[in-house]
Parts: C-alpha cells; sequence; structure tokens
C-alpha cells in the first residue's frame, strides 16, 4: 500500500489476520509520496516504487527485502527528467530479465516513456515518435524485449523495435475509440491483453504468441 513522507505500508495474513506494517525508507525517498508499484516478477522480495511530490523531482526506488523490518532502498534514477512535480505513473519489469525496466509519466512538456537495460542504473528516453501526450501505462510485451505497448489518452498505442529516439509507435485501436486508456494488464493463461479504459469499460485483445519449445535429449552412448 501507499503511505506519505517517504514510508510504504504493507498487509500480511491476507483474509487471515490482515496485519498492516509501515517501512520507512524516507531516507532515501524523502517527503514523496508513491505513485506507482510493481513487484519484481523475478525476485518476488524486491519491489520498485515511483515517488513524486509538488515540489520535487520525481524518483525511481528499487526495494530490496521489502517485507523486512529494515529494506534496503536505491534511488535509481539517474537519466529520467528533473523537474519538480513530474508524475511517475508505471513501472514495469521484464519477466526473466530484472535489468530491463519501462516506466511512464503522465505529464505533457516532457518525454513520457523510458527504458533502463540495467536495472536502473542509467535510463534511455524511448518516446520516439509518439505525440506529446500522458502516457498511463507502459507494458513490456511478455514475449519480446523489443516490443512494448503503452496506454495513451488516444488509446493504446505499439511498438515492435524499443530503440531510443528512433523508436516507432503506432496506434493499436481496432474494436475501440481513441480513448483514454488507464492500465493494461496481460492474462498469461490464454494470452489475452486487457485495457481499461476511462468511463467506457474494458477491452480485450489476444497477443500473438511465440512458443517456447523445451528439448530433452536422452542419454547416448557413443562408440
Amino acid at each position: 500500500g501507499a503511505h506519505n513522507n517517504g514510508f510504504y505500508e504493507m498487509v500480511t495474513g491476507v483474509g487471515v489476520t490482515n496485519t498492516r506494517t509501515t517501512r520507512d525508507i524516507s531516507a532515501v525517498a524523502g517527503a514523496r509520496k508513491i505513485s506507482a508499484v510493481t513487484v519484481d516478477p523475478n525476485t518476488p522480495s524486491t519491489v520498485w516504487m515511483a515517488y513524486q511530490a509538488g515540489g520535487l523531482p520525481p524518483i525511481v526506488v528499487k526495494v530490496v527485502n521489502a517485507a523486512a523490518a529494515v529494506p534496503t532502498a536505491t534511488n535509481v534514477s539517474t537519466g529520467l527528467p528533473t523537474s519538480n512535480g513530474l508524475y511517475i505513473s508505471s513501472i514495469d519489469v521484464e519477466k526473466g530479465n530484472s535489468n530491463h525496466l519501462l516506466l511512464s509519466f503522465t505529464n505533457y512538456g516532457t518525454n513520457s516513456v523510458w527504458e533502463s537495460t540495467n536495472g536502473g542504473t542509467s535510463w534511455t528516453s524511448v518516446e520516439g515518435n509518439l505525440p506529446d501526450m500522458p502516457i498511463r501505462w507502459a507494458m513490456i510485451h511478455p514475449d519480446s524485449s523489443d516490443m512494448a505497448f503503452v496506454a495513451t489518452d488516444l488509446g493504446v498505442w505499439s511498438t515492435n523495435d524499443l530503440n531510443a529516439g528512433a523508436t516507432n509507435w503506432a496506434p493499436t485501436n481496432n474494436g475501440f475509440a481513441n480513448v483514454r486508456v488507464d492500465m493494461l494488464q496481460f492474462r498469461e493463461t490464454d494470452n489475452t491483453l486487457v485495457a481499461a479504459t476511462h468511463g467506457r469499460g474494458l477491452f480485450t485483445a489476444i497477443l500473438p504468441h511465440t512458443p517456447k519449445l523445451n528439448f530433452d535429449y536422452a542419454a547416448k552412448t557413443v562408440k
């Protein structure tokens, strides 16, 4: 859960005790509030958090051992925009590669999609040809680290090649209007992408899936 002033809350014993506890990382986050949270899909004890405040630049914090009494928090924001009041709306972590991150900003007048390939040590804008508009969610394609989707005020856009400033985005809106989209989620069991719009309901699409082949070779003796 979110908390003010550089803290965060967590709940354990969900459905049984529902015990709430607070962790203090204000030494890193300062007086900022959480704007986005993502549990690392590869290391669930690591949580990536975005913090923001009106009079401060936003930051991304990597929290290791997030459930521990004294978690380890590190500011991993080098290279991101530093203007006061910017709002980080989402963070995504590639499944299978915690060094690959994608995040979004919901502000006008700034590059709104950023990628890190080294766990947040540095960031590169991949806004490319996107119009100047709020990006409310960014998601790495579940089958390809080069591909991504973003939720915008003009529907869902996608790219087949995350390539710094040369990234080419295009609308992916067949089936619904150019409406504001607030969130994207992927359901792995049937390769379904879900787009949550602002006031127009949920829309789904089946993503083309690249099968992952696993070969088993029986042990043989060569004479």
